[in-house]
């Protein structure tokens, strides 16, 4: 008997056992839209009837949250941010800043409370660089884009 015990025993120590993830899946929706032009202009809430169409698609993101790993998004990609940091009640994509070196850079953060997702677009200092040597126009300087969605879980659809 204490040898089957032992064998059991031994057996349940070195077999590794799957561990399996967490994956959330998230569906989000435009609840609030923001713009503030300039510098000199008031940030100004557009009504969503307003707003261009493709900002009005359901967003979709996926998340592992045993390992804290972000799987996926329609409308977060890889390539705009740094890092990913869960804390107990936000998720913040870690931002490459204004001095990426793409046209914008995304300050992305999830509530993890409420489902409140929040972007804000801003320009880089590359794309304001750009503009300044445009003496014919404006510059996108002091631009912000806020866009406000509301999340929930989903059950995986596959």
């Amino acid at each position: 008997m204490r040898k089957i015990i032992l064998i059991t025993l031994i057996s349940i120590i070195l077999i590794p056992t799957k561990s399996f993830s967490k994956e959330v899946n998230l569906s989000c929706d435009l609840s609030s839209f923001f713009i503030k032009k300039n510098f000199v202009t008031d940030e100004v809430k557009i009504p969503l009837d307003k707003v261009k169409p493709h900002y009005l698609e359901k967003v979709t993101i996926k998340f592992d949250m045993e390992k804290e790993k972000f799987l996926g998004s329609n409308l977060i990609y890889q390539d705009e941010f740094r890092d990913v940091l869960f804390s107990e009640e936000e998720i913040y994509f870690l931002t490459k800043g204004i001095d990426d070196d793409h046209f914008a850079f995304y300050d992305t953060r999830l509530n993890r409370l409420t489902g409140q997702l929040t972007r804000i677009t801003q320009p880089t200092k590359s794309l304001i660089k750009e503009q300044l040597k445009n003496t014919d126009g404006p510059t996108d300087g002091g631009f912000k884009q806020t866009e406000i969605y509301q999340c929930k879980v989903i059950d995986k659809l596959f």
